[in-house]
């Protein structure tokens, strides 16, 4: 076989087994560029209190928001009451809305249900952010 077919099949070889590596490795940089000042909602929200309600006996979380937004916009929280062990007891969905960037919001998770175990735990699951800002005017 000629040298040149070797070296070419060489080349071919190494554009075939790299090309997808550069790409790999591009996308993946790319992707952290663009997600580098990234946050999670969840970072804004804090428990500042977790009880049982002494009247009602249904727990209570009283939540925290202090938004690090760009925009205005509504805080969807997911809020889990556990025991003492870690063992699941309901889940409450409150929501902060329309809180401004750098303003702090309350919100307060009541349970549905009577609670008659002892150590309750207040767990921030999942917190969603939703703008309510309008982005821009539609041109006519």
């Amino acid at each position: 076989m000629p040298r040149w077919v070797i070296v070419l099949l060489v080349v071919v070889g190494a554009s075939v087994v790299l090309a997808p590596v550069g790409l790999l490795v591009g996308f993946i940089y790319v992707y952290g560029e663009n997600h580098a000042d990234m946050r999670d909602p969840v970072e804004d929200v804090s428990v500042a209190r977790c009880a049982v309600d002494p009247v009602t006996r249904r727990p209570v979380a009283e939540l925290t928001v202090t938004s690090q937004a760009a925009r205005t916009g509504t805080y969807h929280l997911m809020i889990d009451f556990q025991d003492r062990d870690g063992r699941f007891v309901e889940t409450v969905r409150p929501a902060v809305e329309d809180l401004a960037p750098g303003a702090t919001g309350r919100a307060a998770a009541v349970g549905r249900w009577p609670y008659e175990g002892g150590g309750l735990r207040c767990v921030v699951m999942e917190a969603r952010f939703a703008s309510t800002e309008p982005v821009g005017t539609a041109s006519p």
